[in-house]
This record gives structure tokens, C-alpha cells and sequence, in this order.
């Protein structure tokens, strides 16, 4: 039986990887970025119509469209944990600030996401990129 403890530092080490996740894209920590996944792992952009899989095309999709950026930050919260046995189910809200040439775009909306625990710690094992809102600059993204 799981305790309380144990399931509040499994909530924390979740909620951990979803913000390593955004860390990783504003300091363009490209190795951390790749290890938070499984190798399985599934991101969804669904109203962009992308989808990837493996950490290695989620990362040349990502990393493409964030290099070309002057600066990112990308901001998480209301973090949903729900953890049974070795899988995790979060769900939280972004907002996802964009810059290049003196021009912003924003970007909000949810990710759900299912994590595995894994000798390493937990991984994403699928993101679902929702957006809900935009503001500013669409090119500011566009290649």
C-alpha cells in the first residue's frame, strides 16, 4: 500500500518533470529536454495537426521551432496529478511567451499528460498540446 508520503513525492517528482520540460526549452538544454521522455513517448500538438514520437523527433520538431526564436519562456501551472501504481495522469495550464526580432507572440492552453515511472524516475510517456488562446504576432513562430 502506498503512503501518504510516498505519493506526495511521487506528485512533486511529476510535477518536477513538466517543469524541467519548460526549463529545458527557455535554456535550450537539449539533452535534459530529450531525457524527460520515454523512448515510446507521443507528442500531440493537435490544433498545429503534429504529432511525434520517440525523443528524438520530438526534439527536432521543438528544437526547430524554438531556435529560431530570440528568447522563450513558457510558464506552468494548476498542476492535476493523479497517480495509480506506476502511471501518472497530469493535466496543468501554459502560457507560452515567444520573441524574435522585437515582435511577441503568446501562446496558452493545457498539456495532459501521462508519466511512467521508471528506474530512471518518471518520464512523459505522451503529451497533448492544447491551445487556448493567442495573442500578438503569429509569424513570430513561423519559420
Amino acid at each position: 500500500m502506498t503512503t501518504a508520503t510516498e505519493l506526495l513525492a511521487d506528485r512533486i517528482a511529476v510535477v518536477d518533470i513538466v517543469t524541467a520540460y519548460s526549463t529545458a526549452l527557455d535554456s535550450r538544454d537539449w539533452p535534459l529536454f530529450e531525457s524527460l521522455f520515454m523512448p515510446d513517448a507521443v507528442w500531440d500538438y493537435s490544433s498545429a495537426e503534429q504529432r511525434c514520437t520517440g525523443p528524438a523527433q520530438i526534439l527536432a520538431r521543438v528544437r526547430a521551432g524554438i531556435e529560431r526564436l530570440d528568447a522563450t519562456q513558457h510558464f506552468v501551472t494548476n498542476h492535476v496529478v493523479t497517480i495509480t501504481g506506476d502511471e501518472a495522469h497530469h493535466s496543468c495550464y501554459y502560457l507560452a511567451q515567444h520573441q524574435r526580432g522585437g515582435e511577441r507572440f503568446l501562446a496558452a492552453g493545457r498539456y495532459q499528460d501521462l508519466l511512467r515511472r521508471t528506474e530512471s524516475g518518471w518520464r512523459i510517456a505522451s503529451r497533448l498540446l492544447l491551445s487556448t488562446w493567442t495573442d500578438g504576432n503569429p509569424n513570430v513562430v513561423l519559420p
